[in-house]
């Protein structure tokens, strides 16, 4: 393979550029980390506003407020995502109960994928409103049944047996 004149250009110039931060590496050091922290400086100056006067300002602080309020969870969102939390650690028991093999393994792997859908069906019943408050965490459980059910019916199947 030969190699090109262009194709030594880059190389030198990237041991140039080594040569010089070998030099004094806490000098480049301290040079590099100035100029980020004015150009840190700078960013931030050009993206604060000024505080608006009135009831336009009295309006942000209200929208910043309310968006605030939206992304904090509710005690009932915090109970449920606590209660899919306990339920996804099921469904690890139970995974690694299926990947053991023996049958009395298969046997409380059975065991566990009833809990799950007793869970399940549990969480259904206690918050009925779930899909208009929450439909991410509607989602969620509406596909952990589905997974339980499809699980099921692999395991009467004899799909593991």
């Amino acid at each position: 393979m030969k190699i090109q004149t262009d194709q030594l250009s880059p190389l030198q110039q990237v041991g140039q550029v080594n040569k010089t931060a070998q030099a004094s590496p806490t000098q480049a050091f301290s040079e590099v980390l100035a100029k980020e922290v004015d150009a840190g400086m700078a960013a931030a100056k050009a993206t604060t506003t000024p505080p608006i006067g009135g009831m336009a300002g009295l309006a942000q602080a209200m929208a910043t407020q309310a968006a605030q309020a939206v992304t904090q969870p509710t005690n009932t969102e915090r109970a449920v995502m606590d209660n899919v939390d306990t339920l996804l650690n099921q469904w690890e028991n139970y995974a690694g109960q299926l990947a053991s093999g023996n049958s009395g393994q298969l046997r409380q792997a059975y065991g566990t994928l009833e809990t799950i859908q007793s869970g399940v069906q549990k969480l259904k019943d206690e918050n009925p409103g779930l899909a208009g408050s929450s439909p991410q965490i509607s989602s969620l459980v509406n596909e952990l049944e589905v997974m339980t059910v499809t699980e099921k019916i692999k395991f009467n199947r004899g799909d593991y047996t």
